[in-house]
């Protein structure tokens, strides 16, 4: 029986968190941005811009998962900024042709 009380599953917990969250964090983001962008700017120059902001919302996102107070807590609030941006994005798109 494994016991999930021992702080390395914590610990490992937020390695995923950081790893997986922040992945799908830095997708849903280059999503979101470049569907913003699309109606200014040129497709191509709002998928660059898109993308090259995914690369720093990757690297806050992993570094915030591991300054939380707890590996739960990451996880809920990642969890929840997907799905904001995962909405947004998906209202963009119907309004943008």
């Amino acid at each position: 029986m494994v016991k999930f009380t021992n702080p390395r599953w914590w610990v490992f917990s937020r390695i995923m968190a950081a790893t997986l969250g922040g992945y799908a964090l830095a997708t849903s983001s280059s999503l979101f941005f470049s569907q913003l962008l699309l109606q200014s700017l040129g497709i191509y120059q709002a998928l660059h811009i898109g993308m090259l902001l995914s690369f720093l919302i990757y690297a806050c996102a992993a570094m915030w998962a591991f300054s939380t107070s707890t590996a739960k807590r990451a996880w809920l609030l990642l969890l929840q900024f997907n799905l904001v941006l995962i909405t947004l994005s998906g209202l963009l798109m119907q309004v943008n042709p």
